[in-house]
């Protein structure tokens, strides 16, 4: 089963203010796997405590066709297949976040 996903578009405010959302593609065993990449700094939560730092990583699924045309907000649409193995979803962390967490930073989208 594959998805149709629009890409967010890009939004200079929200670079402004100490938020960024990448995309990006990795190559694993063949083929070519979506991803978001968010990080904020200088954060605050509502408990008053804070951190200078914050990231993360939406793993979108495998790009089964890239950019292949636009919906009617004019943005475009890739379609994906989404990445449901767990041996495939540990080792696509591990390259996408080398680390000890990981797993924690690293999450995938069964559909959207």
């Amino acid at each position: 089963m594959a998805y149709v996903y629009a890409h967010p578009p890009q939004d200079s405010v929200l670079d402004e203010r100490r938020f960024t959302l990448s995309e990006g593609l990795l190559e694993y065993q063949g083929r070519k796997v979506l991803y978001h990449y968010a990080e904020a700094t200088y954060v605050t939560f509502c408990t008053g405590s804070g951190t200078p730092w914050v990231g993360s990583i939406s793993v979108k699924g495998y790009v089964v066709r890239w950019r292949y045309g636009m919906n009617d907000k004019g943005e475009a649409l890739s379609e994906i297949e989404p990445i449901t193995d767990a041996v495939e979803q540990r080792e696509i962390s591990g390259l996408l976040w080398p680390g000890i967490s990981d797993s924690s930073r690293v999450s995938f989208q069964s559909v959207i």
